[in-house]
């Protein structure tokens, strides 16, 4: 059964929930590498701590597809939300690898359950004629988040110190936990919750790979929808992201001077990660949209990769402050246009009944790629160096319009 009240009264308080549960985890990929001395981290453990949280998301996102189904949508939420609260507080308090590794699975956890349910409740809420749309404007809330989050927390860091900042934002995510267990409402139909104890292990059995790969073959689709958002996120949202901070200190200045104005690389590489985030929430909007008029996603899906291509290009070579900063933007830009419509494709294509454990198994898939980017990237870094890094990149996004290009050929 779909929910019948206005998509409105759910998006708002759902979104704003999400967007604010972002603000600690985000500030972390802007100042993390740069800040890791205040919590005795090693490059490499920067890494680690940048993709950890990710890892433990990949078995997590299809059981919480599960349990969203079985007990709705509205609890485990906030459950989530609850988790990103007290891990973003534990990154002021703790210190050393093995306290902040727990604090990182910890959040890794609490996303999973705000990820995975707001995109069920998205998919609650909207049918194949305004999905795209409504899609675009759930992701509108969290590039919000992508860009206020390190905007704030940047500047946070480089004022009162990573520490103070940190509480702060916990401070922040714990807002978003007031606003929805006051406002948001339940959006899954009376079935959930309901179901008989047998029901519930023969949909817990789901979880085995053997029927995943079976949901696949039935609609290949699917299965490219889900390797182009692995390659998406890998590049975009693991790579590009978890490496702005330190593209700064190797390309430019440690402090920056603009407008008269001096920015630490704490500030400014939150300014880039905002910058990102602003214009992928725009181009989300408008990419759902043009989706759902044109009647196929797969034009949108192509452009996204295309310019992908064309950002890492710029960051190859960028040496200049203006040079970063279009590349940036246009990395933003290929990102918005691929999480909305990717997302509204998904939805598109999922089993009735079953839009908890496919939501849960895309995010999956897209937690592969961006908790492998951050690990790789900063293993390969002493090796090969941003450039090349870069260029992998754009190999990769390559591959994706052949992959892309072979399904359009037989759909």
């Amino acid at each position: 059964m779909k929910y019948n009240s206005r998509p409105m009264t759910v998006l708002l308080p759902l979104g704003f929930a999400a967007s604010f549960s972002l603000f600690g985890d985000l500030t972390l990929y802007a100042v993390l590498a740069s800040q890791r001395e205040v919590v005795a981290l090693s490059l490499g453990a920067v890494g680690v701590m940048l993709g950890i949280n990710r890892m433990i998301r990949i078995p997590g996102n299809t059981l919480i597809g599960v349990f969203l189904d079985r007990w709705g949508r509205r609890r485990i939420f906030l459950v989530g939300m609850l988790l990103g609260v007290l891990s973003t507080a534990a990154y002021g308090l703790v210190n050393g690898f093995w306290p902040f590794l727990l604090s990182r699975l910890c959040w890794g956890i609490g996303w999973t359950c705000i990820n995975v349910g707001g995109m069920a409740m998205v998919m609650d809420i909207s049918t194949p004629e305004n999905r795209g749309r409504l899609s675009g404007s759930y992701n509108l809330w969290l590039w919000v988040g992508f860009a206020v989050g390190p905007l704030v927390g940047g500047f946070l860091v480089d004022w009162l110190g990573f520490r103070t900042a940190m509480l702060i934002c916990s401070a922040l995510t714990a807002l978003g936990l007031w606003v929805a267990l006051f406002a948001l409402p339940e959006t899954a139909g009376p079935a959930a919750g309901r179901q008989p104890k047998r029901d519930w292990w023969r949909r817990f059995r789901t979880l085995s790979g053997r029927q995943l790969r079976e949901l696949l073959h039935t609609n290949r689709y699917l299965a490219v929808v889900s390797l182009i958002l692995l390659i998406t996120q890998f590049t975009g949202e693991g790579i590009a992201l978890s490496t702005i901070s330190f593209l700064l200190q190797q390309r430019l200045s440690v402090d920056l001077s603009w407008a008269g104005l001096t920015l630490g690389v704490a500030s400014a590489g939150g300014l880039l990660l905002a910058l990102r985030s602003v214009v992928a929430s725009g181009a989300g909007i408008l990419a759902g949209q043009f989706s759902d008029r044109r009647g196929s996603r797969w034009p949108v899906i192509a452009g996204s990769l295309v310019l992908g291509m064309i950002a890492f290009a710029g960051l190859m070579f960028a040496s200049t402050p203006w040079a970063i900063v279009w590349s940036v933007a246009l990395s933003g830009l290929s990102g918005g246009m691929a999480m909305a419509s990717l997302a509204a494709q998904m939805g598109d294509l999922a089993p009735p009944g079953q839009e908890g454990l496919a939501m849960g198994a895309y995010a999956t898939v897209g937690d592969v790629g961006s908790m492998s980017g951050p690990f790789l990237a900063y293993a390969l870094l002493p090796v090969w160096g941003l450039s090349w890094l870069y260029f992998l990149c754009i190999v990769i996004f390559l591959a994706g319009l052949g992959l892309l290009s072979y399904a359009y050929r037989h759909r």
